[in-house]
């Protein structure tokens, strides 16, 4: 006996349809004037946008732009050493009829930046007619003299600055009198660390001096004002001069104590009222001294022995010596 399956079996039989379309002159015409009034929405949507977008520009113009509130009216600069409101103005060309609104902010700051003296700068808008300017000016360490690439051992308007990030810069005008007492650090030109003004200053010799000058600004800074320029003799020693007139040699290190025994060498000479021409400060005992003339000191000359000769013979020359050697 045949079995029958359980499911019935389906034939599925493909029918192909021809589908054909009537195209006639009206039925095209009726298609254009759809697609036309299609654009025409779009158009008018468009324009309707462009109308309020002039609508909101001619609004802020006359809200902002043209409203005479908004002219520039005061200018709030904070005080400096650098720059005043004149030259401030002067500088950035700033029109003092102008709407605050057409003042481009970021552009001035910018500028005041691009300035060598200045280490930062803000400007904002304060409304309805004010700029207020908050400028952080460069403080300097110390001047750098190098005679060969043309910097003078001076202290005066466009001299040559440095801060305590190295970064050097031409003296403004407002600097000259608060920076007059610092001390010059005079460099020999070296070509593979030249010095350019509005870089960071990496010259060797300048790390050493610079270096003895942060000794001598750690330990005693109220005594600061009593050094006139610091300048490498050679490859082991330091030459720094006093306002006073007194060459110190000092080595490239142990600075600490030599700074002490300057000290109580200058306070013993003022005590018993005479000038220390040189004196050398390297060895630890037995400290080569020269009494100062009415002729200018001579440079000291490095002694890295523990000698007496260089020392004249006096009393008060003894005297300092035996105080040192005390101490």
């Amino acid at each position: 006996m045949r079995q029958r399956t359980s499911k019935a079996r389906r034939h599925r039989h493909q029918v192909k349809v021809l589908k054909s379309e009537v195209m006639s002159p009206r039925i095209a015409w009726i298609n254009f004037l759809g697609v036309l009034r299609a654009l025409i929405k779009i158009s008018l949507m468009i324009g309707l946008l462009l109308a309020v977008a002039y609508g909101i520009r001619v609004a802020i113009e006359h809200t902002f732009h043209r409203n005479p509130d908004f002219q520039l009216k005061a200018i709030n600069l904070n005080p400096n050493d650098v720059l005043d409101e004149v030259e401030l103005v002067s500088l950035l060309n700033i029109d003092i009829a102008a709407n605050i609104f057409e003042i481009d902010v970021n552009a001035l700051e910018a500028k005041l930046r691009d300035q060598d003296a200045i280490a930062s700068a803000d400007v904002e808008r304060n409304l309805p007619g004010t700029l207020n300017f908050q400028i952080i000016t460069r403080k300097p360490v110390a001047w750098i003299a190098c005679k060969e690439e043309g910097f003078s051992s001076t202290r005066g308007f466009g001299s040559l600055l440095v801060d305590h990030e190295g970064f050097t810069y031409r003296c403004p005008a407002g600097q000259v009198a608060t920076n007059h007492a610092l001390p010059i650090l005079s460099i020999a030109k070296d070509d593979d660390h030249p010095i350019r003004v509005g870089k960071i200053l990496k010259h060797p010799q300048y790390h050493e001096t610079l270096r003895l000058l942060n000794s001598l600004i750690s330990q005693c800074p109220e005594e600061i004002q009593m050094v006139d320029s610091i300048s490498q003799a050679n490859d082991w020693s330091l030459i720094l001069m006093t306002r006073g007139g007194t060459a110190a040699t000092f080595g490239l290190g142990d600075h600490d104590r030599q700074i002490e025994y300057l000290r109580h060498a200058l306070a013993h000479a003022q005590r018993k009222n005479y000038k220390i021409g040189t004196i050398n400060l390297i060895p630890k005992r037995n400290v080569p001294i020269s009494l100062s003339t009415d002729s200018p000191p001579p440079r000291a000359i490095p002694v890295i022995e523990e000698t007496l000769e260089a020392a004249p013979s006096h009393t008060q020359s003894d005297d300092l010596r035996n105080l040192l050697n005390r101490n």
